[in-house]
């Protein structure tokens, strides 16, 4: 296969190494029983060192592979690891593989790398690439790949110890990609690699409807305009009428607020106009129109080519809600949520009052799917919103999604909304969960805290360096501000430059974007309910910026589905690229009270242009203006010449192969008795900010050594932990390190604040 046409693959597609299967569909059954090829190979780090993997793992592949009714046949070790050895390409492995009648193949390849020793026990991380191929060749190889924690007990305890500790991720993976692949060669269509958002990635757009217009005043029941806690008549109809106008702005989805039956009455001066104290799930709520109002609205948008999201509350009722009364076997009855760090307490107890429901209750669950579904005949969505989270256990929401997959298909858009800045708890949440699309927390908290706060450009590094903790970071949908958050325009104390910047970057990010209604008109609110004030279409600001660069995002892919590059990160500056094999877009961010200027790498030059404002620029240094973010857009110079540098950058983001060691230096440390340093941070590397699972400890010579992939960047602070395990943080603000695509060790020097 020709390069030039694999790259597109690698990247529209994310069929190539480095994609996770999120998608956690119905297991694919072959009709027949069919034979498949099977190999095994642990890597060592040393070239030319490899070994057979643990029979753990092989047993638990063989069984996920006849599940699907395939029959394994194991290749001897010895046919093909010499074949191996001066080899690491997992493409041309596969081609070396002779695997006799079998007209499938497997491959899985793994690698252990000791990362440091915690309380007696000994930490490891793996990465596994799993590959499944026809022998024909009539498809594409698919390739995912895996990276996990393990740890084990022993000193003596090595690399094949770590593999089999994580044995059962591997092969529920394999699973996940071999149904994929068996649903295309089914189905007939090339598979995705993630539960696809409604329109493919098109940006979404929420709308609180009582907030956004008015298109029914007969509808209105009391209304209070001069009272932010009280119901101001917007409905359904109004945002019909307002189609024409998200559509020309550039939305492809609209959200919608829940709309079903809701409590109408205030508690303790607390407005109920945003639809979340749901009475009754299976009706929609007469201030805002019928279902038949709601179906108009869902036809109206697919003859637009634009997509309708439902927001689905399935973890309470509403204070006093009938329903409570009526069947209360149905609900918790633990009392009010206290302790938010309580895992047991976030799940079981009512929030904010809310009365919790038992989803675990057979009837419930029944409850809440046929009502989901019920909706789903009747209104023909795209997908649901699924609110509060965290606050449901992930074995409801995995049989929920599943058993509305199943009804739905592998389209139907299930965006859970976890409100969590760590990427690993969201990952997973995702993962286990078997939610399609997950919102990106951790990278709002980061833009918020640079374009608002002041806070290091390196921030917005960190938070896309942690893309490799997730499945599918494509899959995440990119917020500035919700209804449940500060409007940006007050986090950014009305500075719309600074607005501004924050849209260019969240706009040209990796996954979808998501606006919250009146964005474009700078609505403004730093609490509730001032955060969810009246939309103006009168006043917009921010529109025409926000429209050129989701029309840019639409005309240039590399916006849309390139493979991120981080090429500078500091304090005042952050640089990254998106890269397609025909073009590069260059995301500059300067912070600084001065100009700067960026020098492309000499692999990127070509023709380079202003996104925004079409204007010829240098072809090697771009100046961006002080409190600046430009994006640039850099031609190739021939058809496909980034291709090689843009597959590089796929699979360095994904998979992180290439490493560089770093050694940290510490001095001035002052230790109680008993402790020990680590390094504590963003990235699985440094432990996702868990003390536990950090880097470490500091040899006596203050000395710690890490290999850490390059051209990415962690926040991180020291941490002493003493015997007892408790940890004592060092003091300031977050450190921050860029490894660099440099020859050598990498030094950082450090001392205790």
């Amino acid at each position: 296969m020709v390069l030039r046409k694999l790259v597109p693959l690698l990247l529209a597609s994310a069929l190539v190494a480095g994609t996770g299967c999120v998608k956690r569909a119905p297991i694919v059954r072959l009709p027949e029983k069919t034979p498949v090829a099977v190999a095994f190979v642990l890597d060592y780090e040393q070239q030319g060192e490899l070994a057979a993997v643990p029979e753990a793992l092989k047993r638990q592949v063989n069984d996920a592979l006849r599940a699907r009714n395939l029959e394994p046949f194991e290749l001897p070790f010895d046919s093909y690891s010499k074949l191996f050895v001066p080899v690491r390409d997992t493409q041309r492995r596969l081609a070396r593989l002779k695997n006799g009648e079998a007209p499938l193949t497997l491959l899985v390849e793994t690698k252990s790398v000791f990362f440091s020793q915690l309380n007696g026990r000994y930490r490891w991380m793996v990465y596994a690439r799993l590959s499944v191929a026809k022998k024909d060749g009539s498809t594409e190889p698919m390739i995912v790949s895996v990276d996990q924690s393990a740890f084990v007990d022993f000193e003596h305890q090595r690399e094949a110890a770590a593999v089999e500790a994580v044995s059962g991720e591997i092969s529920n993976r394999v699973g996940a990609l071999l149904d994929d692949f068996l649903g295309a060669m089914l189905g007939g269509e090339a598979p995705s690699a993630r539960a696809p958002l409604p329109g493919g990635k098109s940006p979404v757009y929420f709308v609180m409807v009582d907030r956004f217009a008015n298109g029914d005043p007969n509808n209105d029941g009391a209304v209070d305009l001069a009272d932010p806690a009280a119901f101001h008549g917007g409905d359904i109809q109004g945002v019909i009428d307002r189609l024409d106008d998200l559509q020309a702005m550039g939305v492809g989805t609209v959200w919608l607020s829940p709309v079903f039956a809701m409590r109408t009455e205030k508690f303790f001066e607390h407005g109920a106009f945003h639809g979340y104290w749901v009475e009754d799930i299976t009706k929609v709520e007469p201030r805002f129109g019928d279902t038949a109002l709601l179906r108009r609205l869902s036809d109206e948008l697919h003859a637009r080519g634009m997509k309708l999201v439902l927001d689905i509350v399935l973890n309470h009722v509403a204070m006093d809600s009938p329903l409570v009364a009526q069947r209360p076997e149905w609900f918790h009855r633990k009392g009010p949520l206290e302790n938010w760090q309580d895992e047991h307490e976030l799940v079981n107890h009512d929030v904010h009052g809310l009365p919790d429901l038992a989803q675990e209750n057979p009837a419930v669950f029944s409850h809440l799917l046929q009502s989901s579904l019920q909706w789903i005949e009747e209104v023909r969505p795209d997908g649901f919103r699924l609110d509060a989270v965290k606050h449901a256990s992930l074995d409801f929401w995995a049989r929920f999604n599943a058993a509305i997959r199943e009804r739905a298909g592998r389209d139907f858009l299930l965006l859970g909304e976890m409100l969590d800045g760590d990427p690993a708890l969201i990952a997973r949440t995702q993962r286990e969960g078997r939610f399609g699309a997950m919102f990106d927390f951790p990278l709002y908290f980061a833009l918020i805290d640079v374009y608002c706060r002041d806070q290091s450009a390196a921030r917005l590094g960190a938070a896309l360096s942690s893309d490799r903790v997730y499945d599918d970071p494509d899959s995440l949908v990119t917020i500035l501000d919700n209804h449940d958050l500060p409007r940006v325009v007050s986090d950014c104390k009305g500075d719309l430059e600074r607005v501004k910047g924050a849209l260019t970057f969240q706009l040209t990010a990796r996954g979808t974007p998501s606006l919250t209604y009146g964005i474009e008109s700078a609505l403004a609110g730093a609490k509730e309910p001032e955060n969810r004030a009246d939309m103006r279409f009168d006043q917009q600001p921010l529109r025409e910026h926000i429209g050129a660069l989701l029309r840019l995002r639409r005309e240039h892919p590399s916006l849309d589905a390139g493979a991120p590059r981080i090429l500078r990160a500091d304090k005042d500056v952050f640089a990254y690229a998106r890269l397609m094999p025909d073009e590069a877009a260059i995301i500059v961010v300067n912070r600084a009270n001065s100009p700067v200027r960026f020098e492309l790498p000499n692999e990127l030059s070509g023709q380079v242009k202003d996104a925004l404002s079409g204007k010829e620029l240098e072809p090697r240094v771009i100046e961006v203006a002080p409190h600046a973010t430009l994006v640039a857009l850099v031609a190739a110079p021939s058809p496909d010449a980034f291709s090689e540098v843009a597959a590089e950058a796929f699979r360095q983001w994904r998979g992180g192969d290439r490493r560089r060691e770093v050694r940290f230096a510490i001095s001035e440390a002052r230790l109680e008795k008993g402790e020990a340093i680590y390094l504590v941070g963003s990235g699985q590397e440094m432990g996702v900010w868990r003390p536990q699972d950090g880097i470490g400890p500091f040899g006596p010579d203050g000395l710690l050594q890490a290999s850490l992939p390059i051209e990415s960047v962690y926040e991180f602070k020291l941490v002493a932990r003493g015997p007892d395990g408790k940890a004592r943080w060092e003091a300031g603000d977050n450190r921050q390190l860029f490894v660099h695509a440099g020859e050598g060790v990498q030094d950082v020097k450090l001392a205790w604040q």
